[in-house]
């Protein structure tokens, strides 16, 4: 199971609780073609300037040397998928985002697949 994990509730008799559709994890940038990594002021930089396309984001790991900030990722059955979400800085700010945007309530008595080291990153 992923740590970092945030279910929704969707009509799918696939989805579980330990393997939710949608996901907060870290990602890092860089540009296609290349293995120059951006940092995330670059990111925001080139978003903010219509510049998407110049950015390839892919899932990361947390603490790991490249991953700079946190987004929403779709799970599929080979890899997740960065569908053109918001970016953040930290996994605050994508948890509140992905509560409100798609409406997820979760207790916290880890009924939503995160485990207590996910809860302290």
């Amino acid at each position: 199971m992923d740590g970092s994990a945030i279910s929704i509730q969707e009509e799918s008799t696939e989805m579980t609780p330990s393997k939710p559709a949608l996901l907060v994890l870290p990602f890092q940038a860089r540009v296609p073609g290349t293995f120059e990594f951006l940092s995330i002021d670059m990111v925001i930089r080139l978003v903010n300037n219509g510049q998407r396309s110049m950015i390839h984001i892919e899932r990361s790991y947390p603490g790991a040397r490249h991953a700079i900030g946190w987004t929403i990722f779709r799970r599929t059955v080979r890899s997740y998928l960065y569908e053109n979400e918001p970016l953040f800085r930290f996994e605050r700010g994508a948890r509140r985002y992905i509560r409100k945007a798609y409406a997820i309530h979760y207790s916290l008595i880890n009924e939503d697949g995160m485990d207590l080291s996910s809860l302290n990153l």
